[in-house]
């Protein structure tokens, strides 16, 4: 009764152990990406071209924009994981999918949209 106890007790804590450096490699690999970055998508409509994403958290939560022209639009379902960023957007009724991969001062990846899919880049602020 007592090794089983202890088996399990020690099972616990290797998982609260663990799942503590997920946490925290989780955090600091997103607090690297969080600010501002110029961004040019050549390929895209002469209006999408440029543009600045913000990537910031939001009550413990990573949230992005993309400001376009002066106007911000939100993305959705962002999953960061490993340097690679991932979210959906709806740009006038299109939704447009980001694969954005991060290095410290620089991000690269794919915007696809019903057309395809144009190389985006961009350097941090």
């Amino acid at each position: 009764m007592m090794k089983n106890l202890a088996l399990k007790s020690l099972i616990l804590l290797s998982i609260v152990v663990l799942s503590s450096f997920t946490m925290v490699d989780s955090f600091m690999g997103v607090k690297k990406i969080l600010g501002e970055w110029d961004y040019t998508i050549p390929d895209a409509p002469y209006e999408y071209q440029k543009g600045v994403l913000v990537l910031k958290k939001i009550d413990g939560v990573l949230a992005g924009e993309m400001i376009i022209g002066g106007q911000g639009s939100a993305m959705e379902e962002i999953v960061y994981q490993k340097n690679n960023l991932r979210a959906v957007m709806n740009v006038q009724g299109e939704i447009v999918k980001f694969d954005l991969n991060f290095t410290k001062k620089t991000l690269e990846g794919t915007v696809s949209y019903s057309q395809g899919a144009l190389e985006m880049k961009g350097t941090k602020k």
